[in-house]
């Protein structure tokens, strides 16, 4: 979306109306609210055919164990989506702005796309070894904790310390990575051409304010 803005100039005219800033967690907030309402339309009906049918599915311990899930979990389900949700979405809006085209986003979130495979495949790997130390390991690590501590929840008899430890970690590192990416994204809907490297978007954080001037100044 943000690289679709700037690519048509549209970003142009957004900014002369709102903060970057506000565009940003607009941008987040509404692309969250929108896929909560789309997984909670499939819940809803999923669980209101399962009761229809529940007896025909009696028999079938699987799915009859999701459906009748303790209440709690399904609480932790909707937290850790929500808090994994917004750290990966800043980063994406981070790095989408320092896109000038669409041809380039694939290249931009490379990196973010890699770190959401590694989560789910140490997931995947945790269910079937849920006490291993590698995935207690991760599931304090705040970038995989959404998908690993989860599997340790479901799982496992996880001490509530430890949930609330991973979860205050995720919530510090969602404010720093929004704080961290709200300055990026200010810098990035303002830079054209090539995108830059990390070296390069360092030094320009550490001069954002004559940067600023610079491409205010340009436009």
């Amino acid at each position: 979306s943000v690289a679709s803005e700037k690519s048509n100039r549209a970003m142009e005219m957004l900014i002369t109306s709102a903060r970057p800033m506000s565009l940003m967690f607009g941008k987040v907030i509404g692309s969250g609210l929108a896929g909560l309402a789309q997984i909670g339309v499939l819940l809803l009906a999923a669980v209101g055919f399962y009761q229809v049918h529940a007896e025909r599915f009696s028999d079938i311990t699987m799915i009859r164990s999701m459906f009748e899930m303790p209440p709690e979990l399904v609480v932790y389900m909707i937290l850790f989506y929500l808090i994994g949700y917004f750290m990966y979405a800043f980063l994406y809006g981070a790095l989408g702005s320092l896109a000038s085209r669409t041809e380039d986003i694939n290249t931009s979130i490379m990196p973010i796309i890699l770190l959401m495979v590694l989560a789910m495949l140490l997931s995947i790997f945790g269910m079937m070894n849920p006490e291993a130390s590698y995935v207690t390991v991760c599931s304090f690590i705040p970038l995989l904790a959404p998908m690993m501590m989860f599997v340790r929840i479901c799982m496992t008899d996880v001490p509530f310390w430890q949930i609330a430890l991973s979860i205050a970690l995720m919530l510090a590192t969602t404010g720093g990575i929004g704080y961290l990416s709200a300055r990026i994204y200010r810098l990035g809907i303002l830079m054209y051409g090539k995108p830059p490297k990390l070296s390069e978007l360092i030094r320009t954080l550490r001069d954002e304010r004559d940067v600023l001037c610079m491409l205010t100044l340009r436009e």
